[in-house]
């Protein structure tokens, strides 16, 4: 017989943390962070708040940092979609030229 076996629970037993969510929102041009606790209902309850207040998630808002592009340019020289740079909302030609460099042409 184990020694510890009076402190095992079953997991029915146990006790358990509520989840915490962290959501990230702009009111009035000042970012905000807000800390929620508890099942996905208390989420809910806090994204329609801020919502009602005027808040607004920061991928939503126009020119937003991460926003995803929905006109890919195409590339004038090769005429296929260009790949997005690691500068936000740059666009480089992945094409080699017949010269064996790469294209130089960005968007």
């Amino acid at each position: 017989m184990n020694p510890n076996s009076d402190a095992i629970k079953p997991l029915s037993e146990a006790p358990t943390k509520p989840a915490r969510f962290i959501i990230a929102a702009e009111l009035e041009g000042f970012p905000v962070t807000v800390e929620v606790e508890g099942k996905a209902d208390a989420l809910k309850t806090m994204i329609d708040r801020l919502k009602a207040i005027g808040a607004t998630p920061p991928a939503s808002r126009p020119g937003a940092k991460g926003e995803a592009r929905t006109d890919t340019p195409r590339c004038p020289v090769h005429n296929s979609p260009m790949k997005p740079s690691r500068k936000p909302g740059k666009f480089y030609c992945a094409k080699k030229a017949e010269d064996g460099e790469y294209c130089r042409e960005t968007a």
